[in-house]
């Protein structure tokens, strides 16, 4: 007892709700790392497969090759100049949270066309997104889990 009469220290009750409140806040934070693994892998699949329409539109419309290069979790658009004969970046955007591998960087034509088929693979904790595109320079995504 203390010199009020009163015993010091915390009941059972409120031991046992402030045990029930912290157990309450790590379940939400575990669940809000996985949504958010979820959500990087589609943010980043959402990009890549925006970058390879815009290289499509743009090799069309300009009238130049344009390649998608995919290193290092960056997505990088880079368009031929013929006068320096040499590749210009001219968009990169950050993949974050997930790996990305591709067998190729494709070229898109102003035909429309591509050369350099890919398969390009975005994986996470959250899943796992394959991109393939077919000659003709169609996109297809497809989710593998």
């Amino acid at each position: 007892m203390n010199q009020t009469g009163l015993k010091s220290g915390y009941s059972l009750i409120e031991i046992s709700f402030g045990l029930c409140l912290i157990a309450l806040l790590v379940l939400s934070g575990s669940s809000f790392f996985f949504n958010n693994q979820k959500h990087q892998l589609q943010v980043a699949v959402r990009k890549i497969s925006s970058s390879l329409a815009v290289a499509r539109f743009r090799s069309v419309n300009r009238q130049v090759p344009v390649r998608v290069i995919l290193r290092n979790n960056f997505c990088e658009l880079a368009e031929y100049d013929p006068q320096s004969s040499d590749w210009r970046v001219t968009k990169r955007d950050f993949l974050e949270g997930v790996e990305v591998t591709a067998n190729n960087s494709p070229v898109f034509y102003p035909q429309g066309t591509v050369s350099n088929l890919a398969t390009i693979k975005i994986t996470n904790g959250g899943g796992c997104y394959q991109i393939t595109i077919a000659i003709t320079g169609r996109i297809k995504t497809t989710k593998l889990n």
